[in-house]
């Protein structure tokens, strides 16, 4: 039986950078509900990064909830994705 491990987030990860895994930024930490993050897109943010997110459609919106499965480092300053 496969039991995935859910990170738990906490306010410690406000502001951090959220970077592609090319090393391009994607946005900012900008609130953290429930144990999850949520991120505002920036501007210089890669359209086909996004799309993999599945953010592509919703740009508009302010914030986007980044779910667990793209994430795959945190550092002191950044979330790292696998996309």
């Amino acid at each position: 039986m496969f039991v995935r491990m859910v990170a738990q987030y906490t306010d410690k990860h406000l502001g951090k950078r959220v970077v592609d895994q090319n090393g391009v930024e994607v946005g900012i930490v900008e609130d953290v509900r429930n144990g999850d993050l949520y991120v505002e897109v920036g501007p210089d943010a890669d359209s086909k990064t996004l799309s993999e997110l599945n953010w592509d459609g919703t740009v508009n919106q302010g914030v986007h909830h980044l779910t667990d499965q793209y994430v795959s480092k945190i550092t002191d300053t950044t979330v790292r994705l696998n996309v």
